[in-house]
C-alpha cells in the first residue's frame, strides 16, 4: 500500500504556494484556517482534513491525486486505479489518526490537571487536621482507585476495537489488565469510543469532586454527616457511571 508521507506533502504545498505567490496567511485565509495550521502541513507535523483536500488542490492548481503523492504526475503515465484508491484510504486513515491523537492529548491533559486538583484536595484536608489513617478507608481509597481507571481510559485504552466487535455480538472487552463486561449491551466501534469519553468524564469528576465535598462536609458540618454521606455519593457515583453505560452504548449500539 502507498504510504503517504507527511514530510514530501508538505514540502509540495510551500512549493506550489510560493510558486502562486501566496503567504501562509494567503492559503489560510482561503481555506477558512489559521496560518498555524497551514504551516504544521508544510513542516510535516500534521495533514489537512480530508474535506480540505479538494480546495487546496484547486487552490494550487494540481490533482488531489497529485497532492497526496507529493509531487506532479506525468499526463502521459496512467495511474493505477488502485493506487489512487490506496492514496485516498491512506488520508482517510491519517485523518482519523490524526483525529484519535488530539483526542489523547487532550484527555491527558485533563487527566493532569485532575490528578494535581485531587492532590492539593488532598493536602488541603490534611492541613485541615484529617489524618492519613483516617482518609486511607474513604476519600484516599475511592480518589485512589478512580484515579487508576482514569489513568487507563486516558493513556492505554485503545479507541478503535477489532473489526469482529462489529461483525459480531460481544459484551465484553478485555485490553490488558482491563476488563469489562455488561450483560445485554455489545460493543462495538459505533459504541466504543463514547462508552471511553463516559468512563474518563465520571472518573475525573470524582477524582475532583469527591475530595471536594469531603472538605465541605468535614469542616464546615462535621465528621459523621460525612461517613453518612460518603456511602450514599459511593452508591450515586457507581450507579451512575453503569446506568450511563448502558445509556451511550444503546444509543451507539
Amino acid at each position: 500500500m502507498y504510504q503517504i508521507s507527511n514530510e514530501k506533502f508538505g514540502l509540495f504545498v510551500t512549493e506550489l504556494r510560493k510558486k502562486k505567490n501566496l503567504t501562509q496567511k494567503d492559503l489560510a485565509e482561503k481555506l477558512y484556517v489559521s496560518d498555524k495550521t497551514v504551516s504544521k502541513w508544510e513542516r510535516g507535523l500534521s495533514m489537512p482534513n480530508v474535506v480540505l483536500l479538494i480546495p487546496i488542490a484547486d487552490i494550487l492548481d494540481v490533482t488531489v491525486t497529485e497532492l497526496l503523492r507529493g509531487e506532479k504526475i506525468d499526463t502521459q503515465k496512467n495511474i493505477d486505479t488502485k493506487e489512487v484508491e490506496e492514496l485516498v484510504v491512506g488520508s482517510l486513515d491519517m485523518a482519523v489518526r490524526n483525529s484519535i491523537h488530539q483526542h489523547r492529548k487532550n484527555w491527558i491533559l485533563a487527566y493532569l490537571l485532575c490528578f494535581l486538583i485531587s492532590i492539593t484536595e488532598i493536602i488541603m484536608l490534611v492541613v485541615y487536621g484529617n489524618s492519613i489513617a483516617e482518609m486511607k478507608d474513604d476519600i484516599l481509597l475511592v480518589t485512589g482507585l478512580m484515579l487508576l481507571f482514569g489513568a487507563w481510559f486516558c493513556f492505554f485504552a485503545k479507541d478503535i476495537l477489532p473489526t469482529y466487535y462489529d461483525a459480531n455480538k460481544i459484551n465484553y472487552v478485555s485490553q490488558g489488565i482491563f476488563r469489562i463486561h455488561l450483560v445485554g449491551l455489545s460493543f462495538n466501534n459505533g459504541n466504543w469510543m463514547y462508552i471511553c469519553t463516559t468512563l474518563k468524564i465520571w472518573t475525573l469528576a470524582t477524582v475532583v469532586l469527591y475530595p471536594l465535598a469531603g472538605i465541605i462536609i468535614i469542616n464546615c458540618l462535621n465528621i459523621a454527616l460525612w461517613d453518612i454521606l460518603s456511602k450514599i455519593f459511593l452508591i450515586m457515583i457507581l450507579g451512575g457511571m453503569v446506568v450511563s453505560i448502558y445509556i451511550i452504548g444503546k444509543k451507539y449500539e
